[in-house]
């Protein structure tokens, strides 16, 4: 039985709508209808009387189908746009069942793929602490259908059984990224970072050099490896003494042995340059590329003399000029052979470093200056001693910097000081210069290229230890320190793939967009570009506020995607990602009966 509208046209040229009840039945195997009611020509009636017959009709069923606003009710928001891409790029790259594989022989009686997905992806929502993603994962969106439910120790728990697979999975990873964005490693980038921890329950634990300023605590090392655009191919987690050049060696036998990279190019910061290095990258059959001390080295200081005129630099890039300097003028203090040496200029470092130099003389000489007039003045007690006031002087200039750029005597009660010319001027020199050390064929200006990527891992760092909040780490015990770090990895690898992703497909809306014809347009066209090049932290705040409502009507539960905003449409067509549904769910909430 169904309601059938039925559009009459009569004499005077008017058309007339009726509605009837009709009734489907079979006669002699031929299905016929009949009409079982009419309630007449509706186009009398108002849109109110309408409503009010269907209202009337509605009563009459024991359960409603239809509702008015006041039978919505929203639950509570969900956190949707990184989840549903985490999800989508989790899925391309197979990591569920790649950690299932992995962990196949081991008696492990919960899923730690879920595990450690729900940790990636709030790594990206909301970085801060287990305890705090076991009380929002209602706030997130996680399909899990049929799964059990969640357990605080199993994600502690997933971080030991993620820490015994990490060979296996960034293999996996590896080969599938390589796969994924199609590309051979021709370059590698490394650079160490610390974080620093809590307690002193963590063998790892060490006091060293802090770069998270906080020398009081105890820390670890992160040395990470990744490719010129920033994805990661491996990392490893050091005792936080260790310095840089210490962990070369480890490095550069995992490349070679686990992931079966015979030929590539690596680069590394000035930390990692030891004759020692070198002679293992040879070995290992690694051409490098790696920026070279500026100071305290004899080369150093001969070739920046020797060659102070940057107007004799090529032109690169970006501000960036380079001169490779002739092998006759080079005096390597550790003669190496084959080794290559390109100075480095960019005027806008020159001009920061100058007038930072400037700055910090300046106010050592307003210390000095007041020191001086302090010892002047009439005091009671004891006279100052030499060594005390020097031990002052020493104090405020190694606090500004500028030890080197001062000659300083006391004598007699009385403060005198000078600035030192000859020095500031050989320390003018370095304004704005680095200096490569290469073994390789590379043209220089490739060489330079290849250096300066390594500002991207920089960046990766700093995405990891703010964006992503690698620290400070709680965990004390080691196993859960390194995948606690793992995780935080494992996050910046998808925020990374994001900006790749993007990126590619901005590069070729780009280049169709310098086809148009008319300037006017093709200028408007690149302009609306260039406000979205975005970085992969962009990429990620964008879809944080995408988000989804949990809601009740008429008894159903449902999920709704909320209205996407053109940004996010844009991401989601340029990472290959199609538009959800707006409705993701709906299912009959379970009645209970009053009475029982």
């Amino acid at each position: 039985m169904f309601a059938q509208i039925v559009s009459t046209k009569k004499p005077d040229g008017k058309t007339y709508k009726y509605l009837h009840i009709v009734e489907s039945y079979r006669e002699d195997g031929t299905v016929k209808k009949r009409r079982v009611a009419s309630l007449g020509n509706i186009s009398q009636y108002s849109e109110r009387e309408i409503e009010q017959i269907i209202r009337t009709l509605e009563s009459l069923l024991q359960n409603r189908t239809t509702g008015s606003l006041n039978d919505f009710e929203a639950q509570h928001v969900l956190q949707f746009g990184v989840p549903y891409v985490v999800q989508f790029l989790w899925n391309q790259l197979g990591l569920t069942e790649a950690i299932r594989e992995a962990l196949k022989d081991r008696d492990i009686t919960f899923d730690v793929a879920r595990y450690v997905q729900a940790m990636v992806i709030h790594r990206l929502v909301d970085p801060s602490s287990k305890l705090r993603l076991f009380r929002m994962l209602d706030d997130l969106y996680i399909p899990d259908t049929g799964a059990e439910p969640w357990q605080l120790q199993h994600f502690y728990r997933a971080l030991d059984h993620l820490v015994e697979i990490k060979p296996q999975l960034e293999r996996v990873l590896y080969s599938r990224m390589t796969d994924l964005l199609n590309f051979k490693l021709s370059l590698v980038l490394y650079d160490l970072t610390s974080t620093h921890l809590y307690g002193h329950a963590c063998p790892l634990g060490e006091h060293g050099y802090s770069r998270t300023h906080r020398p009081d605590l105890e820390q670890v090392e992160l040395g990470l490896l990744v490719t010129p655009e920033g994805i990661p191919i491996t990392h490893e987690v050091f005792a936080g003494n260790v310095s840089d050049k210490q962990t070369v060696p480890d490095i550069l036998k995992r490349l070679k042995e686990e992931f079966a990279v015979e030929q590539c190019v690596f680069v590394g910061d000035r930390g990692m340059v030891t004759e020692k290095n070198m002679a293992l990258m040879a070995e290992a059959g690694f051409p490098y590329i790696v920026g070279f001390h500026k100071r305290g080295r004899i080369v150093s200081d001969a070739l920046l003399e020797q060659f102070p005129n940057v107007d004799t630099y090529s032109e690169l890039k970006d501000n960036l000029r380079y001169l490779e300097v002739p092998g006759d003028s080079v005096e390597d203090d550790e003669k190496t052979p084959g080794v290559r040496y390109i100075l480095c200029y960019n005027p806008e470092k020159a001009a920061h470093d100058a007038a930072f130099r400037e700055s910090a003389i300046a106010e050592a000489e307003a210390g000095l200056m007041a020191l001086a007039e302090g010892l002047t003045q009439p005091r009671r007690g004891r006279k100052p001693t030499d060594k005390g006031v020097m031990l002052k002087v020493a104090e405020l200039l190694t606090k500004k910097g500028v030890q080197a750029f001062f000659h300083v005597a006391f004598k007699d009660g009385v403060l005198t000081y000078q600035r030192d010319e000859d020095a500031i001027a050989k320390e003018a020199l370095r304004d704005g210069k680095f200096l490569i050390r290469t073994n390789t064929d590379l043209p220089a200006g490739d060489v330079v290229l290849s250096y300066k990527t390594l500002m991207g891992i920089e960046r990766a760092f700093d995405q990891i230890k703010n964006f992503l909040d690698v620290g400070p780490v709680y965990h004390w015990n080691e196993q859960r320190v390194r995948g606690h770090i793992f995780v935080c990895v494992l996050a910046y690898l998808f925020e990374q793939e994001m900006q790749v992703l993007y990126r590619r497909h901005w590069e070729r809306e780009k280049q169709e967009a310098e086809k148009i014809e008319n300037d006017q347009e093709r200028e408007k066209a690149l302009a609306e570009l260039e406000r979205r090049w975005y970085t992969g932290e962009t990429i990620v705040r964008e879809l944080r506020r995408w988000q989804a409502v949990h809601a009740t009507f008429l008894d159903k539960e449902f999920l709704s995607v909320t209205k996407s905003s053109d940004s996010v449409k844009k991401i989601l067509t340029s990472l290959g990602i199609p538009m959800p549904n707006k409705t993701l769910s709906v299912s009959d909430r379970k009645r209970v009966d009053p009475a029982q």
